[in-house]
């Protein structure tokens, strides 16, 4: 079960806890609309390198309570209340796709706390221009976040129809996931107790209903109160060559932007934070005390 906190203006926030229990701490932010629960699949790994998950249920999500239309960079004032209230001064952040950009909004704003950032395939600042072109993101992602955004309604209505909440829900997500020959199709059948938790951190992202799942992707496409150049520390970046989800050439745009950023560009589709925890990670276990 996750545990919990009451925020100083009332809110709840949830995070769950993987890993080695008296390791590095280290902040996990999952994909879009996702629990914490997704922290469970870094457990392993987490453990092995000596690190202390936090994986954190953002504001409507899971079990933490909602913070409708709130700029992106405001993120981190949770976050930093997290760490206070676990007395940690300094932790690693840790960010997986939509999680990769909550994870640079707290790297902005918290930068003598946060010892290193580690982003897998995060996404691109979808208000700036840049991001609106083909090559960069796709027609029909751009069509899914201008449903988040301008009809927050019907993209909650079909998402509520798409969310995995039930465990047969999860089974044929999964059937579906491990289909074609895709290099996620491949990492689905190679990582199968990896994909179903991912599923199943889908469904309780949903747990309050779309509401949550809505706001939380909107939020990428309004500005997000930062520039990415203003993102002053160490950042390692990885992204597989074979990503659809985020394509390589924005993160390579991305990674061209943050001042001090150690790409990785691997083979591999949009989990590669996952397919390649153990280096991902290693360098959070280096990066100093909690």
């Amino acid at each position: 079960m996750p545990e919990s906190m009451t925020l100083h203006d009332g809110r709840s926030l949830s995070w769950h806890e993987h890993g080695d229990r008296a390791g590095r701490p280290c902040m996990f932010l999952p994909g879009s609309a996702t629990s914490g629960h997704a922290g469970a699949a870094l457990d392993a790994a987490a453990a092995a390198g000596g690190i202390r998950l936090l994986s954190v249920d953002r504001p409507g999500l899971g079990r933490s309570g909602p913070a409708p239309r709130r700029p992106l960079a405001d993120w981190a004032g949770d976050v930093e209340q997290l760490a206070d209230h676990l007395k940690l001064r300094r932790f690693g952040l840790l960010g997986h796709s939509a999680g990769g950009a909550y994870a640079l909004a707290v790297a902005h704003r918290l930068a003598d706390r946060v010892s290193r950032t580690v982003v897998g395939a995060g996404s691109p600042p979808y208000n700036e221009a840049w991001t609106r072109t083909d090559d960069m993101v796709s027609r029909l992602s751009r069509f899914y976040n201008g449903l988040a955004v301008h009809t927050p309604r019907l993209f909650g209505a079909l998402y509520r129809l798409s969310a995995p909440r039930s465990a047969k829900a999860v089974d044929r997500l999964m059937n579906l996931a491990a289909r074609g020959t895709s290099a996620d199709a491949e990492f689905a059948r190679t990582f199968p107790d990896q994909t179903r938790i991912a599923m199943e951190a889908l469904g309780d992202g949903c747990r309050q209903g779309s509401s949550g799942p809505t706001h939380d992707i909107a939020t990428l496409c309004r500005p997000w109160g930062f520039d990415l150049r203003e993102v002053t520390g160490p950042v390692e970046w990885w992204h597989g060559e074979q990503d659809t989800n985020v394509r390589p050439r924005t993160g390579r745009e991305i990674t061209s932007r943050l001042p001090h950023v150690t790409p990785h560009f691997v083979e591999g589709g949009h989990y590669v934070l996952f397919s390649h925890a153990a280096q991902a990670m290693a360098p959070l276990h280096h990066s100093g005390p909690g």
